[in-house]
C-alpha cells in the first residue's frame, strides 16, 4: 500500500525537479503554469493552474496553446490557422489577439505547448495560482525551484554508499563532496536569482491619435516626447545595469550605470510616435548583473546577448569553487550520518531517479 502512494509521489517530484530546472534555464513555462487574467474564463479562470504538453507544438483549431508575445506568455485558444501562423483568441474576449493587440499570427517557435485536456476540458487546479502570484515573490519561486533541484541531487548522491552493499545500511551517509556540491548549487542559484529578479521590461504606454494633446498619453503622429523612468536596486549589494530601448524609442539618457544597494537612478527616454494611429506600448529592457567581472567585459558580452554575461559570471564562480575544492585537500570523508528506518523515503527517491 505504501508503494502505491510513495512511488507516484516520487514520480511527481521527479517531474517537478526536471520542469523547474528547465523552466529556470529556458525562462518559459514547462509542464505547468497558471492564468494571469480572465481572458479564458470560464474555461480557465484567473489563478487556475493548468498543465502543458511541451511536445504538442502543432495544434489544431480549438486547441488551447501557451505562446509568447514579446516578453509575455499567454494561454489562449487557436481560432484559425493561416500560412503566416496561428490566429488566437481568449474564450472571454470579443476579438482575436491579432485584432485587439495588433500582433502577427503566432509562429510555431513561439509556442511552449498545448494545454492538457480531457474531452476538451483542461485539467486544472482552481485558483492556486493566485497564491503563487501574491503569496510568493519571484525570488521565492526560483528558490523553490532550486529546492526541488537540490532534492534531485540528494536523490542521486545521498544513497551512493548503499549501491554496492549487499544489505541495506542503517545509516544514511552524506559525504563532504555532496555537501560541497549542494552549497555550490545554492550559491550559484542565489546569484542567478539576484540577477533574474533584477531584470524587468518596463512598458511605456501611449496612444497616437489626431486628438493628441487632449489627454495625458495622447500624441500626434510623428510627435516626439520624453518620459522619465526610475530604476531601483532592491539588493543590498551593487549591481551593473544595462538599458536596451524598444521600438519607437529613439534615445535613452543612460544606457549603462552602476547602483549600490538600495540606490535609484532616473533615466529619460525619448520616443517618437509612429505615423499610424494606434495604441503602443514599447518596452525598455533593464538587465542587471553582479559586478564580479569588469564592467567593460560585461558590456561587450551584453552586446552579444543579455544571458551571456550571466553565464560568464556563473562560469567564473564555478571555476573558483572547483579550484577551492581541489586546494582544500578535503577528500571523500563522511561529514553527516542520519539514522534511517528500513523503508527510507530518500532511498525511494534515489531508486526512482535511477530508473
Amino acid at each position: 500500500m505504501r508503494a502505491l502512494i510513495e512511488y507516484p509521489l516520487l514520480a511527481i517530484i521527479g517531474i517537478l525537479v526536471i520542469g523547474s530546472l528547465a523552466g529556470v534555464l529556458l525562462d518559459r513555462p514547462v509542464f505547468m503554469s497558471y492564468a494571469y487574467s480572465e481572458s479564458m474564463t470560464p474555461t480557465i479562470n484567473k489563478g487556475d493552474i493548468f498543465f502543458i504538453n511541451p511536445l504538442a507544438r502543432n495544434p489544431d483549431v480549438g486547441d488551447i496553446i501557451v505562446f509568447q508575445t514579446g516578453s509575455v506568455w499567454t494561454v489562449h485558444r487557436v481560432y484559425a490557422v493561416t500560412e503566416e501562423g496561428y490566429i488566437t483568441k481568449g474564450d472571454n474576449n470579443i476579438a482575436t489577439d491579432q485584432q485587439s493587440h495588433n500582433i502577427q499570427p503566432i509562429s510555431r517557435d513561439k509556442i511552449a505547448g498545448t494545454v492538457v485536456t480531457v474531452s476538451g476540458t483542461p485539467i486544472k487546479i482552481p485558483r492556486l495560482g493566485n497564491y503563487l502570484e501574491t503569496g510568493i515573490s519571484d525570488r521565492g519561486k526560483i528558490l523553490f525551484a532550486g529546492l526541488l533541484i537540490i532534492v534531485g541531487i540528494l536523490a542521486f548522491t545521498g544513497d551512493e554508499a548503499s549501491k554496492s552493499a549487499k544489505r541495506r545500511k542503517k545509516k544514511l551517509t552524506i559525504k563532504f563532496k555532496t555537501l560541497y556540491a549542494l552549497a555550490s548549487v545554492f550559491l550559484l542559484l542565489m546569484v542567478a536569482v539576484s540577477t533574474f529578479v533584477s531584470w524587468e521590461a518596463i512598458p511605456i504606454t501611449y496612444s497616437v491619435t489626431s486628438a493628441g494633446g487632449l489627454r495625458e498619453g495622447w500624441y500626434l503622429p510623428g510627435e516626439e516626447f520624453q518620459n522619465e523612468l526610475t530604476i531601483k536596486n532592491n539588493n543590498i549589494y551593487p549591481m551593473l545595469y544595462y538599458i536596451s530601448p524598444g521600438p519607437t524609442i529613439t534615445d535613452v539618457s543612460k544606457e549603462e550605470f552602476k547602483l549600490g544597494g538600495g540606490e535609484e537612478e532616473t533615466i529619460v527616454v525619448t520616443i517618437k510616435a509612429p505615423q499610424t494611429t494606434a495604441m503602443y506600448a514599447p518596452k525598455v529592457q533593464v538587465n542587471a548583473y553582479i559586478p564580479i567581472l569588469p564592467s567593460s567585459i560585461v558590456g561587450r558580452l551584453y552586446q552579444i546577448h543579455p544571458m551571456v554575461p550571466l553565464l560568464a559570471i556563473l562560469l567564473e564562480i564555478s571555476a573558483f569553487l572547483a579550484v577551492l575544492y581541489m586546494v582544500s585537500g578535503v577528500g571523500n570523508e563522511d561529514v553527516l550520518r542520519i539514522r534511517r528506518r528500513r523503508t527510507s523515503f530518500l532511498r525511494g527517491i534515489s531508486e526512482v531517479f535511477r530508473i
